[in-house]
């Protein structure tokens, strides 16, 4: 056989005009040859033309497999148009989203991207990105084996599709027209990873007037710690904000005595001696580097499962059901032994504690002698690990998902076209990570550790705390079964990540994991989300001509069901455990409230395609949708138009509005973060709180560009422009925390304001080194203006040899991302031109002002060669010098290349496919970020192998 090369451009550039395949096996009887016309994304009416006036990218199976097979997230990650997304690990940054991926096309959120399977919605996932608190569609729960082909929408379709489809459209076409029994595989390894894998079956059953289709996929991914690569875990003076943190393990100290009004610091701030002996780094205080003990990829497992099945009925209509189900697992997910408190005042270390007394005795004059404690400035566990498993602290993320969708599509007698369809969908994660109590550590500090009760502090046998006036109990601090815990470094056997002994460790004075068990707990939650929609399309040809032919039109209604729901457990629930300080038990995690949300929304919509003229065609489309409530209602028009100049030559065209309600998570609830607060030098807890009264987002785009098409040789150029109107948001933390250092520096009240968005250590003397956290809303945020270009480009040879040759490119350039300023607490928040920026000062995420990807591809018999170049273009990080540690001003441009080979024999009905991506095995780019790249943007992996075969049973090999 013969690779065809024309037809695409593959992952490196879409196909820009191919000959898409039929939904059904091409059959003679004029029913079937109904049902395979294909009714394109964009578009509800059937036989709109793949090159009609919207600009829709199309991937096909086939062109996967000329690059390897690529998971969903590099495919999407590869995508010109596509800035900012998920898919690698990145807790610093999207904590919780393990194992998820999204698609964030133009940069404008993965929430402004309408997913579609089918053509039909999918629910979100149910837990949100943190800058914006967005729910997005999980693109990993789709089954690639499944997938006949992929059409990309760039451009504004609310018109027809509604809420969500700002950005663009990606809709997910699965393939029905297998027939016979199909088996896959693939293995990828690169340096420092034990490989990943992916296991497929496929079987297809073609009648004479129905179809089955059943996919099914595992896929397995091998946990790779970050110091397994040598630019991942960096010194201190390489990168300060590398995963280095100021509250460490061994920590530092203030003595305290006894003055006229209780405890009182006798001396200034006073290190552990331990400090370097363990493996930290001195500058100032002991550092502590946590990425260590972080992963570059979470071990990481998922199922998948997508059946359908078609049927032709004897009035010529088609029956269609479909049944999908995912699990996602991520069973040990890495983090920190422990994480920064953010309240430092409960951490008292009485002088008679025997960690306390053997540092006495080994550093005289450390303390002075009237010295009846100490204030310990640190965290719980650090260089030494978490005594339960000896190094990382481990949670876990798993997510299951089901769908199901029946359609009924066909014809009545006077060629009026319906489609109906009821889809449900539904999410369930849950989410588990670990913090230490905060009134266990203040126990355990004291001696109570595992005889009372972490949560409260109380003996079980009185209900009274032990060390608070008027106990009558008869616990002893330290004897029987309570414990101390030894925040000094005597109680540190060993440097945890490298295993090297410490010389101060004094034996009997660890922490044992018993009491660090008892000490920490899971905060816990568990969110569903669940989506039913009705769709309703009736679709033809009217009697009404234009000079260019007959007018098409459709019309329709959609009813979506949407629901939200959150359930804490009763540790993380604020309104069962609220916690000493009202922000639930633990000493870094805030938790959370129930959360159990639904909503209606009902939607009418109506296009035409009008052939105006011969060479003239239009597109126009109006759609109302109803949120009820404060939300309200929307009406969004758009026109598009194809004018063909020449037989070579057209130009094309679009203006819409859109509109974009607030999900349910955005009205309501709280969620934190780990974030680094570069004024306090160390990582902090933000807060995000929901809004009940966000006002709905809404945008106009247009859309202008040009094809030009000559023998071999293809062509399009696409000037892209959306401006926006109160976009949800989440307040930026960091001119948050700006702002208020500010205030804190004027003598004058009137910008004091703002400081009731920030927590300190000491209200009454608040500094910005005693920030504990940070309170930020999600609000309506600032007018954002964004433009760009799209170009694509292909040419392709017929070779003497029988052979072809091929050589494309495609390239998108953001001409501006304006994003105006904001008021908090009535001061003015960011404002300014975020693209060529890293962006981690703001809302939005890194933006490379252009990426491009060119290819060349031969193909000759069963054999195809292909060879990729990527380039990023550089960007700057926007933060000051302080704020990224004085290093990292610029994130260095990146160009790879990738190879592909694949055999196809015929005859065996084998495909074979060996791939190195990334041939000169280039590190990402530098990056003044925790793992010391950008995980939005850039591939941390190198150079990486992969093969993958697939055998073919049965049927005709299709």
């Amino acid at each position: 056989m013969r690779f065809t090369t024309r037809l695409v451009l593959g992952a490196s550039a879409l196909a820009l005009t191919t000959a898409l395949p039929a939904f059904a096996q091409e059959e003679t009887d004029e029913s079937t040859r109904k049902l395979s016309t294909v009714t394109v994304t964009g578009s509800f009416i059937q036989g709109t033309p793949e090159d009609a006036a919207l600009p829709v990218d199309v991937l096909t199976a086939g062109d996967l497999k000329l690059e390897g097979q690529p998971s969903i997230t590099e495919l999407i990650r590869n995508l010109g148009p596509s800035s900012g997304v998920d898919g690698q690990t990145n807790q610093f940054a999207s904590n919780g989203l393990e194992g998820t991926s999204n698609i964030n096309l133009r940069g404008l959120g993965p929430a402004r991207t309408l997913v579609l399977i089918n053509g039909h919605r999918q629910t979100y996932h149910p837990y949100s990105i943190g800058e914006q608190a967005q729910l997005f569609v999980d693109t990993n729960n789709i089954p690639t084996a499944a997938i006949g082909r992929i059409e990309v929408l760039k451009d504004g379709a609310a018109a027809l599709y509604g809420s969500d489809a700002i950005a663009g459209v990606v809709n997910f076409i699965t393939n029905r027209d297998l027939d016979g029994f199909e088996v896959g595989g693939s293995y990828s390894q690169f340096d420092g990873s034990d490989g990943d894998y992916d296991i497929s079956a496929a079987f297809g059953l073609q009648g004479s007037n129905s179809s089955w289709v059943t996919s099914i996929g595992y896929n397995k991914r091998s946990e790779v710690l970050l110091n397994e690569k040598d630019w991942a875990v960096l010194p201190f003076a390489e990168n300060p904000v590398g995963g280095w943190s100021s509250l460490s393990n061994p920590g530092y100290y203030v003595p305290l005595g006894l003055g006229p009004t209780g405890p009182t610091p006798i001396q200034g701030a006073t290190g552990d001696t331990g400090c370097e002996a363990v493996g930290g780094t001195v500058v100032g205080t002991c550092r502590f580097q946590f990425t260590q003990f972080d992963n570059l990829v979470e071990e990481e497992e998922r199922y998948q499962v997508f059946s359908e099945y078609n049927r032709n009925l004897s009035n010529g209509a088609e029956l269609h059901f479909e049944l999908l189900y995912a699990h996602t697992d991520v069973p040990t997910w890495k983090t920190s032994p422990s994480y920064p408190p953010q309240v430092l005042t409960n951490q008292f270390v009485p002088a008679s504690a025997p960690g306390f007394q053997q540092y006495i005795a080994d550093n005289p004059g450390a303390f002075p002698a009237s010295s009846i404690g100490a204030l310990y400035i640190g965290r719980t566990f650090g260089w030494g690990g978490f005594p339960g498993t000896g190094s990382a602290q481990e949670g876990y993320r798993t997510s299951e998902t089901w769908r199901g969708s029946g359609s009924l599509v066909g014809e009545f007698d006077n060629g009026v076209r319906y489609d109906a369809a009821l889809t449900y969908s539904t999410t369930e994660a849950e989410r588990s990570t670990n913090d230490t109590y905060i009134t266990g550590l203040t126990s355990a500090l004291r001696g109570f550790g595992v005889c009372t009760d972490p949560n409260t502090g109380v003996d079980p046998a009185t209900g009274t705390v032990p060390y608070a006036a008027g106990y009558a109990g008869s616990l002893v601090a330290g004897a029987g079964a309570c414990e101390y815990y030894n925040p000094f470094s005597n109680a540190i056997p060993a440097n945890a990540v490298t295993g090297e002994a410490n010389p101060n460790y004094v034996p009997g004075l660890e922490n044992s994991v018993t009491l660090a068990d008892w000490m920490t707990d899971a905060s816990l939650t568990v969110a569903t989300t669940d989506l039913l929609v009705f769709d309703g399309v009736f679709s033809g040809q009217s009697n009404v001509q234009a000079a260019g032919g007959s007018v098409g039109w459709a019309a329709g209604v959609q009813v979506r069901r949407e629901s939200y729901q959150v359930e804490p457990s009763a540790l993380t629930d604020l309104t069962v455990t609220p916690g000493p300080g009202g922000t639930g038990p633990y000493s870094f995690l805030a938790g959370t409230t129930p959360a159990d949300e639904e909503q209606t929304i009902y939607a009418i919509f109506g296009e035409l395609q009008i052939p105006l003229f011969d060479n003239v065609d239009i597109q126009a489309a109006v759609r109302y949708e109803d949120y009820g409530g404060e939300i309200g209602s929307t009406f969004d028009p758009k026109v598009a138009a194809k004018w063909t100049l020449t037989d070579n030559f057209a130009l094309r065209g679009s203006a819409q509005t859109s509109f974009k309600g607030p999900t349910l998570n955005q009205l309501g609830g709280v969620g934190t973060s780990l974030q680094f607060i570069s004024a306090a030098s160390a990582f902090k807890a933000v807060d995000t709180f929901g809004n009940a009264d966000l006002k709905p987002e809404s945008a106009f785009s247009f859309n202008l560009g040009g094809i030009y098409e000559m023998g071999n040789f293809f062509a399009s150029l696409d000037y892209y422009n959306f401006d926006f109107s109160d976009p949800v948001i989440v307040e930026e933390q960091a001119n948050i925390v700006n702002a208020a250092v500010a205030a804190l520096a004027t003598p004058t009240t009137d910008d004091d304001a703002i400081l009731a968005r920030i927590t300190f250590n000491d209200p009454s003397a608040p500094t910005a080194a005693t920030i504990a956290r940070v309170r930020t809303n999600v609000t309506n945020g600032p007018d954002i203006k964004t433009s760009g270009i799209d170009l694509r480009m292909q040419n392709s040879w017929d070779m003497t040899n029988g052979g072809e040759f091929a050589v494309g490119a495609d390239a998108t350039y953001v001409i501006e991302y304006d994003v105006d300023p904001y008021f908090v607490e009535g001061l003015a928040i960011g404002g300014g031109d975020y693209v060529g920026q890293f962006n981690r000062s703001n809302f939005t995420r890194s933006m490379p002002q252009w990426k491009a990807n060119v290819f060349a591809n031969y193909g000759l018999g069963d054999h195809n060669f292909r060879a990729v170049m990527r380039h990023i273009d550089s960007y700057k990080d926007e933060r000051s010098a302080a704020a990224r540690g004085g290093v990292g001003e610029k994130i260095d441009s990146q160009t790879t290349f990738d190879l592909f080979y694949n055999w196809q024999s015929t005859p065996l009905d084998l495909d074979i496919g060996l791939s190195v991506v990334n041939v000169t095995d280039e590190d990402p780019p530098f990056a003044a970020f925790d793992v010391n790249y950008d995980p939005y943007t850039h591939n941390p992996f190198g150079r990486t192998f992969k093969i993958s075969i697939t055998k073919r049973f049965g049927g005709s090999g299709n």
